[in-house]
């Protein structure tokens, strides 16, 4: 018996563009809608009355792609959506990308195979040509933690930039002058903007950072952990560091107590995020609150209300991160520094 696969493959065609041909739940153009039925024909392929009812049915369902739900930041992403979908009665489906350009595609794919039309995704990996191309065939799909010009009153984005800039300038404003930067070693657009807010704040202290400033590893605890060892070997006499995420911090944290580095005294760290482990890291971590809880809220409400049919009207969804000021930074000179010193590359006072 022939399967939808089956279908997708002859006609040349995503398994997610055969469902909406079968459940005529989006649109779909004329040229491939007939490929589609084609090979349905030559396939003798007929879909099952129970499951097609069931896709019919589907339209209070609120889809979900987000990143790794072990992350406590894509948690309290995936809380918000929740919280929207429940008060509005929509049942939720999530899937993971894995920060991964296949799996976010996939994830997608498999979201609108379920039968949902209202969709928040947060995609990494996954180009913009790509999300516009869904955007145009899904009308009630949002993006959270992404800015998209050709959707972007679909979109609900932090200020990347100008947060990292302000954790570097806390930084500064104590009176660090060498200070790293700990960020993902993907190449996505966090990364690359709150790269550019890190190199804006040191540049107002006319300091040109050196590439071996920047520290590029994977955004988890073991990432965090690597980071630490390359802090501690690298012969450069950092006094500071800002991280790409709170758990990053946290692996940095653990690896340094290890060796007997008192923080902060040693080394000041502020993270990013603001996710619950962080007031309980000792040092409390100073870190940036990004409101993702609040992003997630607007983005689902903004899908659900698209995929009701409310009129959209031009908006702008940018959020901004806060400085959340704990123990984990001090001025330098509070105590020795991690490292034996020698010239800091490019270091301008």
């Amino acid at each position: 018996m022939a399967t939808i696969k089956d279908v997708a493959q002859l006609a040349g065609v995503s398994t997610a563009t055969v469902s909406r041909v079968i459940n005529q739940t989006a649109w779909v153009e004329p040229v491939t809608r007939e490929r589609v039925e084609k090979a349905m024909r030559e396939l003798n392929y007929h879909r099952n009355a129970a499951a097609l009812a069931l896709a019919k049915r589907s339209g209070d369902m609120l889809g979900l792609l987000t990143g790794n739900l072990a992350d406590p930041f894509f948690a309290r992403l995936a809380r918000g959506v929740e919280e929207v979908s429940r008060q509005e009665q929509f049942r939720l489906m999530v899937c993971s990308g894995g920060h991964d350009e296949g799996m976010e595609k996939a994830g997608l794919d498999f979201l609108i195979n379920q039968g949902c039309e209202a969709i928040v995704v947060h995609a990494s990996r996954l180009a913009e040509k790509e999300l516009l191309r869904y955007a145009a065939h899904f009308p009630a799909m949002v993006v959270v933690n992404r800015y998209i010009a050709g959707m972007a009153n679909r979109c609900v984005w932090l200020e990347n930039c100008e947060a990292s800039k302000k954790a570097t300038l806390h930084l500064l404003e104590q009176g660090h002058r060498c200070i790293a930067c700990v960020t993902s070693d993907l190449p996505i657009i966090d990364r690359r903007e709150r790269l550019e807010g890190y190199r804006q704040a040191l540049a107002e202290y006319g300091i040109t950072p050196d590439r071996s400033w920047v520290i590029s590893v994977p955004f988890n605890e073991e990432g965090g952990e690597h980071a630490a060892h390359q802090l501690l070997n690298c012969g450069i006499p950092f006094t500071a560091a800002v991280t790409f995420n709170d758990v990053m911090a946290a692996g940095i944290m653990r690896i340094l107590h290890l060796k007997g580095i008192t923080l902060p005294q040693q080394l000041s760290i502020v993270g990013f995020d603001d996710v619950v482990m962080a007031r309980y890291l000792y040092p409390a971590l100073t870190t940036m609150h990004y409101p993702v809880e609040r992003m997630a809220r607007c983005a689902s409400q903004l899908a659900i209300q698209l995929f009701k049919g409310a009129t959209q009207q031009p908006c702008v969804n940018s959020f901004a991160a806060e400085l959340v000021v704990r123990d984990s930074v001090l001025p330098p000179g509070s105590g020795s520094k991690i490292v034996k010193p020698h010239k800091c590359d490019r270091l301008q006072i």
